[in-house]
């Protein structure tokens, strides 16, 4: 949660205040117990962020486990978001090497190469669910040297609206 690309506001994981946690084992911020490798074994697992109707509260769903919630009074202006972020991030102190993210390797449209995100679909205020458009999509790359973010339009049954990302970090400059 974040208002300026967290240069004064925002957290993450668990550092937001005001997560209420409701699952013992699965925490925001919790390591996998499985991940994959580029050309070894392949792992995955849905993820979700929805608002529920009654309550407003902002519930946080990971393969089929309801984590936790984040309350609506937190928002004093969230009954819906015209901005959705998705991907992924690397922090270092300023002037060293970035590490890799995810497999370490660019977006290639091969989703068994870098980190991606699919079936991504929105919902309006009717509760219907749709796919953002390509028109609709900004992309954010603040180090393109070493890193990459492909959005896919429609890749059908298998994937569906999907985006891919990764890179090797390294020596990414300012």
């Amino acid at each position: 949660m974040q208002s300026d690309n967290y240069h004064k506001t925002g957290c993450f994981n668990i550092r937001c205040p005001g997560f209420v946690q409701i699952h013992k084992g699965s925490y925001l911020g919790s390591r996998l117990r499985y991940i994959s490798s580029y050309g070894g074994p392949f792992f995955s697992f849905d993820i979700s962020i929805s608002q529920d109707p009654s309550t407003k509260n902002w519930w946080i769903v990971a393969g089929g486990i309801y984590i936790g919630y984040y309350p609506a009074k937190l928002f004093s202006n969230l009954g819906s978001a015209n901005k959705v972020g998705l991907g992924g991030r690397t922090f270092t102190p300023r002037g060293s090497h970035s590490p890799p993210m995810e497999s370490g390797h660019f977006p290639d449209k091969n989703f068994f190469h870098a980190s991606y995100f699919k079936l991504i679909f929105i919902q309006n205020a009717s509760r219907r669910n749709y796919g953002p458009e390509k028109y609709q999509i900004e992309n954010y790359i603040d180090k393109p040297k070493c890193f990459g973010l492909n959005y896919y339009s429609n890749l059908y049954k298998i994937y569906g609206y999907a985006l891919q990302f990764g890179g090797p970090g390294g020596n990414c400059g300012n």
